[in-house]
């Protein structure tokens, strides 16, 4: 096996969490080894300032915004300490416990002091090390023959949209002081234009509701597409071909300037306070339903009946099936008092102007949650969201509607959610949520397998995984097949809410080697005063139901 080599180009030996993760990563790696640390313009045996490099980095800034930057970024980490998966963003790392040989390089650096080239001797010194490619960890901007010093080039994150967002601007800051809804970053082949290199990977998750949280999401979950970038050269031996290239017509985000840094540092303290006070006083997001007797094509919204929900419950995720005459409506319950606040499946029926609650149909000592359902060989099966389990289950109906029992653990080890199973063809097809950085944000990143039986253990991952890492319809909102044409539903957030909408996605590409789904509409909360959001629908096909939130005192 020829294994992908691999060179790290730091400011010194100390690097942060996520680097140091990704040079552990690769050392489980039989077929990607990390060859040499390849230090620049930096004392080898001195830490890096504490300060991200996003910040200190930054000379065109004045004194007075990078002081206010690093009082909110001190302020915030010792709210972040309190994640655990979070607690060591800000600390730094020995490299030498991991990567043992290490070459050192002089830069000349600008007078910005932003851009590194290299001396011609120090670039051959560096090719001679043969590596395929090379991680740009560092800081700066590299320029000159070192982008040609690796077979593949130099590999580089760009945290942020880069039509937007310029290098050197505070990762994550923007998309947070801004309160777009969701936060991007780019994987690139660097070129002489440091803000548009090749785009191999580009993706959205989800805005957090503060800037050093919104960080460390966002570096945690983008290390995890430079490892299976990095996996994918390994096993092809070349990177993927780049996204095309258009004209970026709006002014680029830099450094944020004074009056931004003090704003930023009011938003921070005004929306901690906030967030307490409806924390305190249980005013939260309350999830319900309403349905009409349409198909999906022609519902008018705003004519729906308002489920009315029992109290100290809300029902949410509702999906249809139709027996005997009966509509039947399978929903996620959610108690507000039970400790631990773990979720279950109830069967309601639909009748002419209400649903009425029959009784749980499925419990187990973790959560579920999204009751997707299918039929197969003359049965009803259901696959509920089992993530907390780390598993994908398939339960099958006994007696319809409360009984099930459990028929297949379809995939072991996974944390997915809201999975959904249809056939297409000659094969049965997985669309599942997965979320591999352990952050628990699983709005983002869309996986497939197929197989040849939905009970089968044995699925494949499509090639093209994700086929999707996008909050704007990334997660599964609910699937409606069509006369032969297959239409995925998926979520859409903004900044501070939680399924906030729902866009249709009509499946044209569908085989083991390509995807492919293009947006046809959306569906919002708009048709009724007060709703603030939507994240499912369900159909079949004489009666369509959604369910949405709106903020109320939870008790």
């Amino acid at each position: 096996m020829k294994q992908l080599t691999v060179g790290l180009l730091v400011n010194g030996a100390y690097a942060d969490k996520y680097v140091y993760e990704l040079a552990l990563w690769a050392r489980t790696r039989p077929n990607i080894r990390i060859s040499h640390l390849i230090v620049y313009s930096c004392r080898l045996n001195s830490k890096r300032d504490s300060i991200s490099p996003d910040i200190s980095g930054e000379a065109s800034c004045n004194r007075v915004s990078k002081i206010l930057l690093r009082l909110m970024t001190s302020l915030e980490s010792s709210r972040l300490k309190r994640i655990s998966l979070h607690r060591d963003h800000d600390h730094q790392f020995d490299l030498r416990k991991i990567v043992h040989a290490i070459l050192e390089v002089g830069s000349i650096v600008s007078k910005s002091g932003r851009v590194h080239q290299f001396s011609d001797e120090d670039i051959e010194r560096i090719r001679a090390l043969e590596c395929d490619v090379l991680v740009r960890c560092g800081t700066g901007e590299l320029e000159g023959g070192i982008l040609n010093a690796a077979r593949l080039g130099i590999i580089s994150f760009h945290y942020g949209d880069n039509r937007v967002i310029r290098r050197g601007a505070p990762a994550g800051f923007w998309e947070w002081y801004l309160r777009w809804p969701k936060t991007g970053f780019v994987i690139q082949r660097l070129t002489e234009d440091p803000d548009r290199g090749d785009v191999l990977v580009r993706g959205f998750f989800r805005t957090q509701k503060s800037f050093l949280l919104n960080q460390a999401l966002l570096y945690k979950k983008a290390n995890h597409h430079l490892q299976d970038l990095l996996t994918r050269a390994a096993d092809n031996g070349h990177l993927p071909e780049p996204e095309a290239s258009f004209p970026c017509s709006v002014p680029m985000l830099e450094f944020p300037r004074l009056h931004q840094s003090l704003v930023a540092l009011a938003k921070l303290v005004y929306g901690y306070c906030k967030n307490k006070l409806l924390d305190s006083i249980n005013f939260k997001d309350k999830w319900g339903m309403s349905f009409l007797h349409s198909d999906w094509r022609h519902a008018k919204l705003g004519e729906s009946i308002e489920v009315k929900l029992p109290p100290g419950r809300s029902w949410n995720v509702p999906f249809l099936y139709t027996h005997n005459g009966k509509t039947y409506c399978f929903v996620e319950v959610d108690v507000f008092k039970r400790n631990p606040r773990r979720g279950y499946i109830a069967a309601l029926e639909i009748t002419a102007d209400a649903a009425i609650e029959i009784g749980a149909c499925l419990e187990e000592p973790f959560h579920l949650a999204f009751p997707f359902l299918f039929n197969y060989n003359g049965s009803l099966y259901m696959c509920p969201e089992s993530g907390e389990a780390a598993q994908i289950r398939v339960y099958r109906c006994t007696s319809l509607p409360l009984k099930w029992e459990l028929c297949s653990v379809i995939m072991e080890g996974v944390p997915a959610v809201n999975t959904m199973l249809f056939q297409h063809q000659d094969k049965w097809w997985l669309l599942t949520n997965i979320d591999r950085s352990g952050t628990h944000d699983s709005c983002s990143e869309l996986y497939l397998f197929f197989a040849a039986s939905p009970l089968d253990a044995d699925w494949k991952p499509h090639p093209k995984n994700p086929v999707r890492i996008d909050s704007d319809g990334g997660r599964n909102a609910g699937l409606i097949l069509e006369n032969g044409r297959i239409f995925r539903l998926g979520q859409r957030h903004s900044y501070d809410v939680y399924g906030e909408g729902v866009i249709v996605f009509e499946i044209t590409e569908l085989s083991e080697s390509t995807y492919l789904e293009q947006p046809v509409t959306e569906i919002n909360a708009s048709f009724r005063k007060g709703l603030r959001g939507i994240h499912h629908c369900s159909t079949n096909g004489t009666t369509t139901v959604v369910d949405h939130a709106s903020r109320s005192f939870v008790f």
